[in-house]
C-alpha cells in the first residue's frame, strides 16, 4: 500500500476489533511471488487496506498446498 509503513501493521493485540492473524504457507511454486517474504507483504498490505493490523503469524512450512486441477 503506497505511503504505508508496513512495519507499523504488525503490533500486539489491543482489542480494537481489527486484530488479524496472518497466514503463510509453503508453496509448490518457486516463484518470487510465492516466497514467504512476498506472502508477508501481501498480508500486511491487505490488513492495512482495511485499517487492521497483524497480531501474529500462522506459518505452515511443513507441507505445500495441494494443486487443484
Amino acid at each position: 500500500m503506497r505511503g504505508t509503513d508496513l512495519s507499523t501493521i504488525e503490533r500486539p493485540y489491543d482489542g480494537c476489533g481489527k486484530c488479524l492473524l496472518g497466514v503463510r504457507r509453503l508453496s509448490r511454486v518457486k516463484l518470487a511471488t510465492s516466497s514467504p517474504e512476498h506472502q508477508r507483504e501481501n498480508v500486511l498490505t491487505a490488513a492495512a487496506s482495511v485499517g487492521a493490523h497483524i497480531i501474529g503469524w500462522a506459518d505452515d512450512w511443513e507441507c505445500p498446498a495441494p494443486r487443484i486441477p
